[in-house]
């Protein structure tokens, strides 16, 4: 009797005990399916097929949301819970009924644009904080203080992203209901009407911008796991052409998500993703590599400039869902949540190697200096995120913040500044069921955002 006691209290203690963490697999590994191949045709992705929705049906009119009532600056949370594990953020409620997580967007100075697709009807939703420099009837010119929420029609079958070239700008993108990728502008004051774009997407898409003058679009492939993009470009004043979305551009790979796009600035672009292999590749458009030569009596410093698209890379990696990634000041930075649950880091940056060999020509000594860029390994930030919730980063003012949601479902965050990570993750408080997503804005300002169990969209702030 005591033995069979002992069997069935040990038994349970084994069974209650958590499975194993995976490995996190560092090392590139070779792929079996070459991401940098011309693929013939277009996999299907243009494909004409019926069931598409019309722009009219798109456009809908809009309706009357729930929670429509303007909130004021930095209402708290009402949520007891969320209140009691509060440390080092402070949480606003801002209610709303969202889907899936959050896409924001700043133009500059102290403004701020949300959108988010609808839990119940797949609208894009849409709210602003801070002042435009026109108004309209949709009360965007709202001064330290939120809108209500606003409905701009659609009907997604994921959460929307957005991007902004320039004051008074927001591009906004969703994957619709009927597979392909539609685009709303907001220009001054005053919304366009959806534009159907094409494709066959799966998984939300990304937006970036470089400069007043262009935005893209980045999605993946339904029908094969390509990569897409179409961009949007803008000429001169000066110029008689007119500014137009140019066609859809397969760049290759095998993605399984969605893909990330950042930049650090005017003619870089850089994609990121998870491979049906598991770990992280990228692809760049833009990379310069900076030569300078020294003699005894001169110095020559020669920049290559390759403003094309380069190969895909494999990073390596065993990721549990999409790789977050930032560029920031000539670096980029990609943050994933590993297959052990934890919080993995990998730096892109500038190296220098020097080189110095006699030049008989000149008599002399000829040091080259080579400054090229350059991964580094990967860094296990520890951590412990929620299933399904990877995390989010964003650079501003020489630092650079990831966020997490944890398994307590709180917000966690790490800062790296002055070339050193803080210690330890930080509490933030909250209680979100969504991957964190966050912005800089308002002179160097950082807002998170996040879906509560009830739908509702949840921002942190300190």
């Amino acid at each position: 009797m005591l033995l069979l006691l002992v069997v069935l209290c040990f038994g349970q203690s084994a069974l209650s005990l958590p499975p194993p963490a995976q490995k996190f697999h560092q090392e590139p590994r070779a792929s079996k399916v070459d991401w940098n191949a011309p693929r013939p045709g277009h996999g299907g992705f243009l494909a004409k097929r019926s069931g598409l929705h019309s722009a009219e049906f798109f456009s809908d009119p809009p309706r009357p949301l729930l929670s429509t009532a303007a909130v004021d600056h930095a209402p708290q949370d009402s949520d007891p819970w969320t209140q009691k594990r509060a440390t080092s953020g402070r949480w606003e409620n801002l209610n709303g009924s969202a889907a899936w997580y959050q896409a924001p967007v700043s133009w500059g100075g102290s403004r701020m644009d949300l959108y988010q697709m609808g839990k119940a009807d797949k609208r894009c939703q849409h709210k602003s904080w801070g002042s435009s420099s026109a108004s309209n009837n949709n009360n965007n010119n709202n001064n330290n203080k939120w809108t209500s929420w606003e409905d701009l029609g659609g009907t997604f079958a994921s959460a929307p992203a957005a991007c902004s070239r320039k004051k008074d700008n927001n591009h906004v993108f969703g994957s619709g209901t009927d597979g392909q990728c539609w685009h709303r502008t907001y220009n001054s004051g005053a919304w366009g009407a959806w534009q159907a774009m094409g494709g066959a997407v799966q998984h939300p898409p990304s937006a970036c911008s470089w400069g007043k003058d262009h935005a893209a679009v980045y999605v993946s492939s339904a029908t094969d796991g390509q990569c897409w993009h179409r961009r949007y470009d803008e000429p001169p004043a000066s110029s008689k052409t007119a500014p137009s979305w140019g066609a859809w551009e397969g760049l290759g790979g095998y993605l399984d998500g969605p893909p990330k796009a950042v930049t650090w600035g005017p003619d870089h672009t850089s994609i990121f993703c998870k491979g049906q292999d598991g770990q992280v590749w990228h692809k760049p458009y833009g990379i310069n590599t900076t030569t300078t030569t020294t003699t005894t009596t001169t110095t020559t410093t020669t920049t290559t400039s390759k403003s094309a698209w380069g190969e895909w890379e494999a990073l390596g990696g065993s990721l549990d869902g999409t790789p977050a990634a930032c560029a920031w000041d000539g670096r980029m930075d990609v943050l994933a949540k590993g297959s052990d649950g934890a919080c993995w880091h990998k730096t892109y940056k500038n190296t220098t190697t020097a080189v110095t060999a006699w030049n008989a020509t000149a008599q002399a000594n000829q040091t080259t200096v080579t400054t090229l860029p350059k991964w580094g390994s990967w860094e296990n930030l520890g951590g412990k995120l929620k299933d399904g919730t990877p995390p989010d980063v964003v650079a501003v003012d020489g630092r650079m913040e990831v966020y997490i949601t944890g398994d307590d479902s709180a917000m966690y965050r790490k800062t790296w500044q002055n070339d050193k990570w803080s210690a330890g993750w930080e509490a933030m408080g909250g209680s979100v069921d969504s991957k964190p997503n966050a912005v800089a804005w308002d002179g160097g300002k950082v807002d998170v955002f996040g879906t509560g169990a009830d739908g509702s969209c949840k921002r942190c702030f300190s």
